[in-house]
């Protein structure tokens, strides 16, 4: 395999896995809800 090549390809996986280094490290987005729950569904049968 060519040098070139080779170089390239190690660049390649390089920004890769930083890209995918720094989207693991992002805080997720919070998500609320909100479920309503009856008196009625809170008793066992």
């Amino acid at each position: 395999m060519s040098r070139k090549i080779r170089v390239f390809l190690a660049l390649l996986i390089l920004i890769v896995s930083a890209a995918l280094l720094v989207w693991g490290y992002a805080p997720n987005p919070h998500e609320i809800r909100i479920q309503p729950i009856v008196p009625a569904e809170m008793r066992l049968p």
